[in-house]
């Protein structure tokens, strides 16, 4: 069914209040005007109070505050508390802060997702807590627009009960300040986002083209990390037989309708004019591909709902109705993609599935519902390139698949590019791409303007950016193939004689295109250990005493890195950690998609773990993940981990006792980042952990410290020396 007129205006007005800057506008003014009515507001002049309130509100409204810079904003409103004092309105600040509440947690995250995509009505359950990690430009980001919104009525309250005298000043100073943070903040956020590339040349000839036609499935709101967590077949094939790109970054800010817009021109938001997901001027300023299509005598369509009829008006959007349950929306996409196959044949096609960010918008990122969805949309996509293929439209044809955006913490966030945005997920598959390879290197959605030109021998847009995704158009040397070569499979050990053998049986001889040897380390086992390893074909490398875990996983991954391993692959010998499972570890390795791979009991099945274990785990992973930027860290404790080339070199392990998190933080500081993989965990059956609570957080929580302070400086010097490749 398609999008009616209703739904297009009213998707239009719901943004006026979705979109953090009209609603940190147009609430404060509803609160003042519902306060008049019911006898709350401030004695004294109503139009005062509220010129008041807009004027701060559309300052405060010019600046955003992302991720970190939300303590700036903080420290403002504590500041100007005092120079406001809000609570001089007690009705009406109580009032604003629960109509705030009652809008985020009851009307938006139960009653409109029940009425829009039949998410239960115990919603809320689950909603509040997302509302308070969001850190996306929404309203629903609570630690953004909570200060902003006292900051407001403060002024309002001041101006009404103030001579203007006393009001102005007062009410300046505290503006003043929002802006010299705001401001200071901004600059500083803008040294870090990803660069934009450079325009393409002008006039430049297209080359002959490669495609008949190309067909793009936008996966929107895909967050990459859970993305490889999942199981998906149908895309995982088109990734595997087609050339990943691993540096793709969305557009900033990272909102549907701005990342659509950049695509589809190759522009930047400054230059195509759509900022946001609100827009008060209907279509981009700049040519799009449609254009340029159309003039070469081609069609481009693009499905999708009715958010991308504002950027595109001109009717190349058909537009599904978004009002249905989650479950069916993107089976509505895909029959509405096929009909305009099957009628109009375009050489274009541009197919949203809105499914999976919805469902992280609902219920979260981080919820296994999320993978269920992707795993239903994953079926979809696989019905879609079926039915293309009975067409015979796959001959000579291109499909790329991407998303438009991640989606991060809270309430399925994304905007800032926080953790999860980005990169994007991004494949090419069919003419154009060379199978089994990956480019790494940092590029951007804009680029895919440039990409469909080149496919189709058409001209860019004029505003296009980049150059082609293209893996058989890329410089040489860009496009490598997957990984492949020797791995190490290193086990310490100490007294594990009744599980050694069992576990080392389960180690397969061949993983993901690796050769895998067999490394023992004995940390001075008193027992057969050492004879059951060798008689299990297993090399060992002997600690003549017990030195500690930390300094069994030191020898060996030193062995892997001396003797020129590819790869490493770690777990303990007590039988927790199944060894069949290895190559869910070596696959994102010799895929070139990271060079740390945790296994996390948390994301996989777990059996026996005290739940006293589970907690001090969750507690640490997120303090590890706090330490590291505010990534997501769910196991920070594991003990099935492997290793790239790049990692062994740069694994640092200082501490004898352990090694968990300072092996982390020391690979966090080189740059490398951990990717975790669900693994089943079963408790041992016989012996016991080395780990003593009380020992445990008395030597592992100083060297913890030490190798943060030892990385985080590491990082900021790496920064320091980077130099931008282009300017935003």
């Amino acid at each position: 069914m398609h999008a009616g007129l209703f739904e297009i205006w009213a998707a239009r007005l719901w943004n006026v209040f979705n979109e953090g800057r009209p609603f940190s506008v147009v609430y404060p003014q509803l609160v003042l005007a519902c306060a008049l009515l019911l006898g709350l507001a401030p004695d004294g002049p109503y139009v005062a109070a509220s010129g008041a309130a807009l004027v701060f509100s559309l300052v405060s409204a010019r600046y955003q505050f992302p991720l970190r810079g939300r303590a700036l904003l903080w420290l403002a409103a504590i500041a100007g508390l005092a120079l406001l004092e809000p609570w001089r309105a007690p009705g009406m600040l109580v009032g604003a802060l629960g109509g705030y509440v009652f809008f985020t947690v009851v009307m938006w995250g139960t009653v409109y997702y029940r009425l829009r995509t039949g998410a239960p009505w115990t919603n809320f359950l689950r909603f509040w807590r997302l509302v308070l990690t969001n850190s996306d430009p929404t309203s629903g980001n609570a630690l953004e627009q909570v200060p902003k919104l006292v900051l407001a009525l403060g002024a309002a309250t001041t101006a009404a009960l103030e001579p203007a005298a006393v009001a102005g000043p007062r009410i300046g100073l505290a503006a003043a300040l929002v802006t010299a943070l705001g401001a200071f903040w901004q600059r500083r956020f803008e040294r870090v986002l990803p660069p934009y590339p450079v325009h393409m040349a002008a006039g430049a000839t297209p080359r002959s083209r490669l495609a008949e036609r190309v067909y793009v499935i936008v996966v929107d709101g895909l967050n990459r990390e859970r993305f490889w967590q999942a199981h998906a077949p149908h895309l995982d094939r088109l990734f595997r037989s087609g050339t990943e790109y691993l540096g793709v970054e969305p557009a900033y800010p990272a909102r549907t309708v701005v990342c659509f817009s950049s695509m589809l021109t190759g522009a930047t938001p400054a230059e195509h004019g759509m900022r946001s997901n609100f827009a008060p001027r209907l279509g981009v300023r700049c040519e799009s591909l449609f254009d340029t299509l159309a003039r070469a005598g081609m069609r481009g369509r693009l499905v999708g709902i009715a958010h991308l009829l504002d950027p595109f008006p001109g009717g190349e959007v058909s537009a599904v109705t978004s009002v249905q349950a989650t479950a069916a929306i993107d089976r509505s996409l895909v029959a509405e993609g096929l009909r305009v196959v099957r009628d109009e044949d375009p050489e274009l096609l541009v197919l949203q599935l809105l499914a999976t960010d919805q469902i992280g918008h609902v219920r979260g990122v981080r919820n296994r519902e999320y993978l269920e969805q992707l795993e239903r949309s994953d079926a979809l996509v696989g019905e879609f390139l079926a039915q293309l293929e009975a067409l015979g439209k796959l001959d000579r044809a291109t499909v790329i698949v991407m998303a438009d955006h991640g989606q991060g913490r809270g309430i399925g966030g994304h905007g800032h590019l926080d953790w999860g945005e980005r990169p994007v997920p991004f494949a090419i598959w069919g003419r154009g791409a060379v199978p089994g390879a990956v480019v790494r290197g940092r590029r951007s959605v804009l680029e895919l303007a440039a990409t469909v030109a080149a496919l189709l021998g058409v001209p860019a847009p004029t505003a296009a950016r980049g150059r082609p995704l293209v893996p058989q158009l890329e410089p040489p040397g860009a496009v490598e193939p997957a990984l492949r070569g020797r791995a190490l499979a290193v086990v310490p050990a100490r007294n594990e004689e009744a599980t050694i053998g069992a576990v080392l049986a389960a180690v397969p001889k061949q993983a993901c295109g690796f050769e895998l040897d067999l490394l023992v380390v004995d940390d001075g086992s008193t027992d057969a250990t050492a004879r059951i390893a060798r008689e299990a074909g297993a090399r060992v490398l002997a600690h003549g005493r017990g030195r500690g875990l930390g300094a069994a996983l030191r020898s060996g991954l030193a062995v892997a890195r001396d003797e020129d391993y590819d790869a490493c692959v770690y777990l303990d010998a007590d039988g927790e950690y199944d060894a069949r499972e290895i190559p869910r570890l070596l696959d994102p390795i010799a895929r070139r998609r990271a060079d740390y791979v945790v296994g996390s009991r948390f994301l996989g099945r777990r059996e026996g773990m005290a739940w006293h274990r589970a907690l001090t785990n969750r507690i640490g992973s997120a303090v590890l993940g706090s330490l590291m930027g505010g990534r997501v860290v769910t196991d920070g404790q594991s003990g099935f981990r492997a290793f790239s080339k790049r990692a062994l070199h740069a694994a640092r392990i200082r501490h004898d006792y352990n090694y968990a998190q300072v092996l982390t933080l020391a690979l966090w500081g080189a740059g490398i980042e951990p990717l975790e993989v669900p693994i089943s965990w079963r408790r041992r059956s016989t012996g016991r952990s080395f780990v003593r609570y009380p020992e445990y957080l008395a030597r592992v929580l100083p060297a913890v410290w030490r190798e943060w302070r030892s990385s985080l400086a590491a990082r900021k010097a790496a920064r320091a020396s980077a130099q931008p490749s282009a300017s935003r």
